[in-house]
């Protein structure tokens, strides 16, 4: 985790632990949404400098980051529910095997 307010970040909880799985939940969530579900406006987003210019930054680990730095997201609030994440993820899965 190399973002710059890492900081900020470990103020918002009293463990490293928690803060760790809080943001891989919420940027699995990302991921399973493609990014639709973010709180940050566009402006806010996280953007990557390429060869072809600045483009969206694909790594929902930033996106994470940078939605509990904006204060939007509060740690243990605002998350899909466990059960309601697994019974995604697995009806994702399940139409992925029957499709191949």
């Amino acid at each position: 985790m190399a973002e710059p307010g890492i900081d900020k970040l470990l103020k918002l909880t009293d463990s490293k632990y928690k803060l760790t799985v809080a943001i891989a939940k919420r940027a699995q969530q990302l991921l399973r949404y493609n990014f639709s579900n973010t709180v940050l406006a566009p402006p806010e987003r996280p953007r990557m400098h390429t060869i072809e210019g600045e483009l969206p930054d694909p790594n929902p680990v930033t996106w994470a980051m940078r939605e509990l730095l904006s204060g939007r997201l509060v740690i243990g609030e605002n998350l899909v529910p466990e059960d309601k994440l697994s019974r995604a993820m697995e009806e994702t899965y399940r139409q992925e095997l029957e499709v191949e």
